[in-house]
Parts: C-alpha cells; structure tokens; sequence
C-alpha cells in the first residue's frame, strides 16, 4: 500500500474513534503493532478499558512498554487457540500473518514462527460491551471476525477493519463473500468505506462493496449507521 495511502487511512481511523468512543470506552486493536492506533483509542478513551493484540514478540513488548494501561494479548487473532505457524514478514512487518500472501516486493524476507492464536470471544469479558474493534491482520480478517463473533453479536461494536480482496484473503481459505455473509447477512452490519461513514452517507449493497474494493482496503462495519 502506499505510503500516502495508508497514512490516509489512519487518519480517517483516528476521526471514526473520535466519533464513536466516549471517555470511557471498551476497544480492541487486532494486530496492533506498536500501537499507532492503540495510543489514540487511550488518548480519546482515557478512562476507557483497551485490549490489543499483536502476535510479533518485539512489537508487542514495545506496545506493552509505549501504553502500560492496555492490556497487551501476545498472540494472533483466529477462530481457533492454540500454537500455529506465522509468516513473519521482517522486511516489512505489516504484512506479516497467519499465511503467506501476495507481497508487493518480490524480495520480502521471510521467517517462519511459532505464534499463540485466540479467539477475541475468550479474551474479552462477556460483561464488557466493546465499542470499537479496529483489525488489521494481514488478510485474516475474516477468521478474526469469526472469532469474534459473539462479542459483534452482543454488543453492535464499530468495526474498523483492513481488507485487500480476494487475492490476499483466499490465502486463508475465505472470500469477500464470505466476509459480507457474515458481517451483513448473519450479524446485521453495514459495510462503508472510511469516508461514506465519516459523511453519513446510506450503506451501499453488495455490487458497490465489489467495485470500492478495487480503490480501498479499509472499512467500517456499523449495526447502526447508514439505514434508509
């Protein structure tokens, strides 16, 4: 993704938590990194409760050093627990995940590791009512989404979300049909492009997910905006 590109997107991101979370807001950030985003859901919910959860051991613990409030899960999101393999992607760590996946350089060093994969319905409370989720995992959303499940189901939470296609996810076995079956048809979200929220605009059907999918990567997934 290009620079400008992505730097566009968190700045979008940061707008849609400070719309959404109040001061003392329950979030969660699925492959967190070193908590770019992490820092500004503390920073927007001071009072609030925060999990992240980055499975890389070094970025993790500067995380956990950088936001010592949050609660720093050292793991990769999944529907399933327990040890797997994960592609460590060390010339460029944003792209690392669960699968190998199409890189934008062809000379990418990578390492494999042995990682801890959770399902975010065992990490978070069933009494907590999460507001915001925002996940960037490489291509896994889907699989994180379906660990999530329950916590969408509970408790209507935004979900801030990256998504690359088809030739990045069905590396995981799933499809953009799979994620809008499960987002839209089984828990009730509309899907926006970061900018469609942010103006109110109505949510668009499935046809316009296909053809924004050709000029973005990131999303939102809302219960509650966008109805007409």
């Amino acid at each position: 993704m290009p620079p400008g590109r992505n730097d566009d997107y968190d700045r979008l991101t940061v707008e849609i938590i400070e719309r959404v979370c109040g001061p003392a807001a329950v979030t969660v950030d699925l492959g967190a990194g070193v908590g770019e985003i992490t820092r500004h859901l503390v920073r927007v919910a001071p009072r609030g409760t925060h999990f992240a959860v980055e499975p890389l051991p070094d970025l993790a613990d500067e995380l956990a050093d950088r936001l010592p409030s949050v609660t720093v899960i050292r793991a990769a999101a999944a529907d399933t627990s327990g040890p797997r393999a994960y592609v460590h992607v060390v010339s460029n760590p944003g792209y690392s995940g669960l699968r190998r996946r199409p890189y934008d350089r062809p000379d990418e060093s990578l390492r494999e590791i042995t990682v801890e994969t959770v399902r975010l319905d065992d990490v978070v409370p069933a009494d907590l009512r999460v507001d915001l989720i925002k996940i960037d995992v490489g291509g896994g959303e889907v699989v994180a989404l379906r660990g999530a499940a329950d916590t969408l189901r509970r408790g209507g939470p935004v979900v801030v979300f990256e998504h690359g296609g088809d030739g990045v996810i069905r590396e995981y076995g799933t499809t953009t049909d799979d994620l809008w079956s499960l987002l839209v048809d089984e828990l009730g979200y509309r899907v926006f492009t970061l900018p469609a929220w942010l103006a109110g605009e109505p949510a668009p059907d499935r046809a316009a997910l296909t053809t924004a999918l050709t000029r973005d990567w990131y999303f939102v997934a809302d219960r509650t905006a966008g109805s007409t």
